[in-house]
């Protein structure tokens, strides 16, 4: 199996984004495209320092470059943490819900089907509309 690259991630992630903006009347799409979206800004996140031995940090890239060259090391990156995007417990347990669903009945119109797209679909539009915290 291939191995995808950096770059074709991204650009993968850039056209999931553009796709659940398309679907705005499905839960799932727009959940599916949040997940993108974080999954992108850490793909295209850049270092804020280097780590240049014990006790060494680098702000400046082209002073980690100058000192890798002449002590002769590589530099480890450091990267600001993300916020956390918080997310509402109804939300986790509609999702997991949906997936074990999923797993065990084909996507037609059963009740159980039914009661997990819905129960995803109200605690995404609270959670991705309001900001307010599902059940």
């Amino acid at each position: 199996m291939t191995e995808l690259t950096k770059e074709q991630l991204i650009e993968e992630a850039k056209l999931k984004i553009a796709i659940a903006k398309c679907h705005t009347n499905s839960g799932m799409a727009r959940v599916e495209g949040e997940l993108f979206k974080i999954a992108l800004a850490s793909l295209e996140a850049e270092p804020i320092a280097w780590k240049c031995g014990e006790n060494i940090i680098l702000f400046n890239p082209d002073t980690v470059e100058a000192y890798a060259k002449r002590a002769e090391i590589s530099p480890k990156p450091l990267f600001a943490a993300p916020p956390v995007p918080v997310v509402s417990e109804g939300l986790v347990k509609a999702v997991r819900f949906y997936e074990k669903v999923k797993r065990e009945n084909p996507p037609v119109e059963t009740g159980a089907w039914k009661d997990a797209v819905d129960w995803v679909l109200k605690e995404a539009c609270q959670v991705v509309n309001t900001g307010i915290k599902g059940d």
